[in-house]
């Protein structure tokens, strides 16, 4: 066990299959340079499992549960900048978080389209509840349920979580990745802008939980519409002015702030009732209140109907479904106010929302039955 390696595992991903790219494996990196998810087969990694036998063995003890190896993903960290963020947790999770975002989120607006071709679920980012010793000698586990000091790896056999497809990932929101990723840097690296910055690593951990499955109770109606909960709430989060509570007209204030291409998006055809009268609102805008009021209504015991989730048009995506999408667009929206794109990177960003957007353009208009221009 001497000569650490200069990659150290934080994590182990075994629900995450990672695809390849131009016929090499991918990896998740936000264009940041000291940390990324990889699949064990990176060279990073097998280093680590040369260093470590116990590091060798867990790897290695991932099946399908008929017997066939998975090989698990690994968010590995460079050791120097482990050892400058005193290996705290929180810079490593929300570096999590941000990935799955920007990776779960274009395959849910095109989820009527080719969303099966990529992940859908924050579960396929859940990190194994083990880790490695520093030195390497061995795996401990900790819970709020259980802590287990010293797991036994002698014939162990691990299982993914089999309620999540392992659907290779191949394709991530680049725009999205790309500003997370600065961002990330500038508060983890670089110590500044820590208010602002605070606001989207807390508004993306919420998001994580509301990408996940909500299946404890058969997906009853309740269950489902207690989703809007974490939605909203990832919204607000963003929105919230600094001397007062946030209201649900800050949220659409921040909404209305992003363009989009199709004018369809940005002309004022939907109307709301106000206490001073009609209020006219985007599409996005509008979709926003619809979430809110069905957050409001399941969360203090209201009476509810599965209409609250319901799109108007036949056939159209579901309130919740629409959900990723708005905030998508409210978190493109905070990012562009707090810290705009130099000229020279905005032309590069504008191309790669054309490219991107018209994926979540099309899940809004999919909403009212109307299809992307382009």
């Amino acid at each position: 066990m001497s000569g650490r390696p200069d990659w150290q595992l934080a994590f182990v991903l075994p629900n995450l299959r990672i695809g390849t790219k131009s016929g090499s494996p991918m990896r998740l990196t936000l264009g940041l340079e000291g940390i990324a998810i990889v699949p064990a087969s990176d060279r990073r990694v097998v280093e680590i499992m040369e260093w470590s036998e116990d590091a060798k063995t867990f790897l290695n003890s991932f099946h399908d549960g008929n017997g066939s190896a998975i090989e698990p993903s690994v968010l590995i960290v460079r050791e120097d900048w482990y050892a400058r963020m005193n290996r705290d947790p929180e810079p490593v999770i929300s570096f999590r978080n941000a990935i799955a975002v920007a990776s779960i989120l274009p395959f849910r607006a095109a989820s009527h389209g080719d969303g099966w071709a990529g992940v859908s679920w924050s579960e396929s980012f859940d990190y194994h509840h083990a880790q490695l010793r520093l030195n390497g000698s061995q795996f401990d586990s900790w819970t709020p349920a259980l802590n287990h000091i010293g797991l036994r790896l002698d014939g162990l056999c691990l299982t993914p979580d089999l309620r999540v497809p392992l659907t290779e990932l191949r394709h991530a929101d680049k725009s999205l990745a790309e500003r997370l990723g600065r961002l990330w840097q500038l508060r983890y690296r670089q110590g500044r802008d820590k208010r602002k910055s605070a606001r989207v690593f807390r508004s993306l951990e919420t998001a994580f939980e509301a990408l996940g499955i909500r299946f404890k109770n058969y997906s009853s109606l309740n269950e489902n519409g207690l989703n809007a909960v974490p939605w909203a709430t990832a919204i607000e989060v963003l929105a919230s002015p600094q001397r007062r509570q946030v209201s649900k007209w800050d949220c659409t204030k921040l909404i209305g702030q992003y363009k989009f291409q199709d004018p369809r998006l940005l002309s004022k055809r939907c109307w709301v009732k106000t206490r001073k009268g009609r209020r006219h609102m985007t599409l996005a805008q509008k979709t926003f209140l619809r979430l809110y009021q069905a957050r409001s209504k399941f969360v203090h015991g209201d009476s509810v109907s599965v209409n609250l989730l319901l799109s108007a048009q036949d056939h159209a995506p579901p309130l919740l479904s629409l959900a990723s999408t708005i905030y998508r667009t409210a978190l493109m929206a905070y990012l562009e106010e707090n810290w705009p794109l130099a000229p020279t990177d905005a032309v590069a960003h504008d191309v790669l929302e054309r490219l991107l957007g018209y994926k979540y353009e099309g899940h809004l208009l999919w909403a009212i039955g109307k299809s992307v221009r382009y």
